[in-house]
């Protein structure tokens, strides 16, 4: 037996003995405000500098992409690669971004090339399976969970297509793509949200499997509006408002000079860096729209400490409440779900100082699917 499989057969055991800490023993419901839960960290796997994540079919294989190569990278959790593939280019099998992943069903994952308007299924080991375009009408779309002969996609409206569309919603759009043929089999604009959140913002939009739709807004909260129109407005108790750390700004210094070295990039003012100083993080992390997990709960990465641990909120989706908070190790990019698998992409920070300007990114593996979260 692999060290990785005998990690996962242990998995649980090791679980309870900190479940005995935070709810007072395996199995109880009595919980404190917050529920805070550590799962067990079953393993870690290094891979380069990435953006995204995707766990596969069998969840022993996660697949990210390579930020500087333009490629994607699908490991198991003992270490061993899979595949290595894609390269930048406009043909079959290359990207001109890649801009998330995701998993199928069957084992494969997909590739969401939001510049081609693309999106590429491949076996793990790199064969390209089918490619079908992916309509102009959203920015940047993401798929809203795994995929079969199908996917589902999200997006926010273009300005061209907000335009064309009467009465206007909350700005994105759903739609699924038949993965044989390409046509889009249907497509739901998001409702409006005519609620009060503090402060009118919502940062992001998606369906919800349980009816309705998911908005995340400001200031932690979220926004479920069900299939009849009625919303119900959460906030997480765990939301606080805090100021990025050192490590935050630094690594927000960086984005802002890589963006200044584009060679049509905007010009970058020194007030940003400040500013992003001085003002609260927001709630969520940018891009990341929420998973929804085997019992229909919404995991939601938030952006909460951020340096040597991360944090997950989770939420029922069929009633709308909030049932507990997964504290992960390291700083949290992207995360992903499946059966009693959770894998959070993760950087750290090298050198004796934790200075370094590249950080390395690693995969952490952990064993959820006993996890007693209300």
């Amino acid at each position: 037996m692999t060290a990785w499989k005998r990690l996962r057969s242990g998995g649980h055991a090791a679980w309870c003995v900190l479940a005995l800490v935070v709810t007072g023993g395996c199995g109880n419901q009595e919980t404190s405000a917050l529920h805070v839960i550590e799962p067990v960290l079953l393993a870690t796997t290094p891979v380069p500098i990435a953006g995204s994540i995707a766990l596969l079919a069998g969840e022993v294989t996660a697949c990210v992409n390579e930020t500087y190569e333009i490629r994607v990278r699908c490991v198991d959790g003992d270490g061993s690669v899979v595949g290595v593939f894609g390269r930048e280019g406009e043909g079959p099998g290359e990207f001109e971004t890649v801009s998330s992943l995701v998993g199928g069903r069957d084992g494969t994952v997909g590739v969401v090339d939001h510049r081609a308007n693309r999106f590429s299924v491949f076996q793990p080991t790199g064969t390209l399976v089918t490619a079908v375009p992916i309509p102009g009408a959203t920015l940047i779309p993401t798929p809203t969970g795994r995929f079969g002969g199908t996917v589902a996609m999200v997006g926010t409206l273009s300005s061209a297509a907000r335009e064309t569309r009467q009465p206007a919603g909350s700005g994105y759009l759903a739609f699924e793509i038949d993965l044989s043929s390409g046509e889009v089999l249907g497509e739901e604009e998001s409702p409006p949200a005519n609620v009060d959140t503090e402060c009118e913002r919502v940062y992001e939009g998606f369906p919800n499997p349980a009816g309705g739709w998911v908005l995340i807004a400001c200031r932690g909260h979220l926004v479920f509006v069900s299939a009849d129109g009625e919303a119900t407005v959460v906030q997480s108790p765990a939301y606080f408002d805090e100021l990025p750390g050192e490590k935050e700004v630094a690594r927000r210094a960086e984005q802002l000079g890589a963006l200044a070295r584009r060679p049509r990039g905007p010009a970058v003012r020194p007030e940003w860096l400040e500013s992003y100083r001085d003002s609260p993080k927001a709630y969520h992390m940018a891009g990341e729209i929420g998973r929804f997990d085997a019992a229909g709960r919404l995991w939601i990465a938030t952006q909460r400490d951020h340096d040597e641990f991360s944090y997950l909120d989770v939420f029922s989706a069929s009633d709308a409440t909030f049932v507990g908070s997964v504290k992960v190790e390291d700083h949290m990019k992207g995360f992903d779900l499946a059966g009693s698998t959770l894998v959070v992409l993760v950087e750290r920070a090298t050198g004796p100082d934790g200075s370094d300007v590249l950080p390395d990114n690693a995969i952490n593996w952990y064993d959820v699917g006993e996890l007693v979260l209300r």
